[in-house]
């Protein structure tokens, strides 16, 4: 037996209020355009968690095999002109002329499913030239490094989650790369991380290099610009957008003139 609350999102990004239930002992969750489900072994644990992030009581739900019917939920997917995202415990075979890229579930970010995880490897396509260097902030699984080696890059990444260590190059911020100067940054992270970690990654970037940014939501594009500079590329899918700046722009100051 467990239990299930419906957390509508109303304006909040999925990140936020997935850091928000990590004060709680969940079993899982399914991710909708407007909400979260999200699965408890314990009553009261989703009552308190409901309360919280407004979910209402938890509803009971009758066991199943979650690991049968999840992986079924998992399908190839074509991204974009070159890659081909499948599920690792899938032997479909790779389509001619297409990178094969397995999706990594669990407990971290970027398994591929995720629209900015997506968007990311269309927008790779169009930035990454053999042989630059690329540095992947907040990488989860590490399924954009991985990308941008098979495009012929030399890419680090780097994530801030422990549960991250068996697929990144180092534990820690982007300080962790701070060694380096790169051609390119990834940073597929919502938009309050990008306004703390802004002058990491700029420091990371060579002059003439990119960044791309995801993770934010449409309305929130201007407020991205202002923190970097004019997208020269925006695209956007299932409520998320995507973007490549190039031209950067000193940070939009708050403070009042004298």
């Amino acid at each position: 037996m467990y239990f299930r609350i419906s957390i509508p999102l109303v304006g909040r990004s999925q990140e936020f209020v997935c850091e928000r239930l990590a004060a709680f002992s969940i079993s899982g969750i399914e991710e909708h355009s407007d909400s979260l489900s999200v699965f408890f072994d314990s009553f009261d644990e989703g009552l308190r968690a409901g309360l919280e992030l407004g979910g209402g009581a938890p509803e009971e739900m009758a066991d199943q095999n979650w690991s049968a019917a999840w992986q079924a939920e998992w399908v190839p997917l074509l991204i974009g002109e070159r890659f081909f995202l499948c599920p690792a415990w899938l032997a479909d075979e790779t389509p001619e002329g297409r990178i094969r890229l397995e999706m990594v579930p669990g407990n971290v970010f970027g398994g591929g499913d995720h629209a900015t995880t997506q968007l990311c490897l269309e927008l790779l396509e169009r930035v990454v030239v053999p042989g630059c260097l690329v540095a992947d902030i907040g990488a989860g699984t590490g399924v954009l490094t991985r990308a941008a080696r098979a495009l012929g890059a030399r890419a680090a990444g780097c994530d801030i989650d422990p549960a991250s260590l068996a697929f990144v190059d180092f534990v820690g911020s982007a300080d962790a790369l701070a060694g380096g100067r790169f051609d390119g940054v990834i940073a597929n992270i919502h938009l309050g991380v990008l306004e703390g970690l802004r002058g990491e990654m700029l420091r990371l970037l060579r002059p003439g290099g990119w960044l791309l940014v995801s993770g934010f939501l449409p309305e929130q594009a201007e407020e991205v610009e202002g923190l970097f500079g004019a997208m020269g590329e925006l695209r956007g899918r299932d409520g998320w957008c995507a973007g490549v700046i190039t031209d950067f722009a000193p940070p939009q100051s708050t403070r009042a003139p004298p």
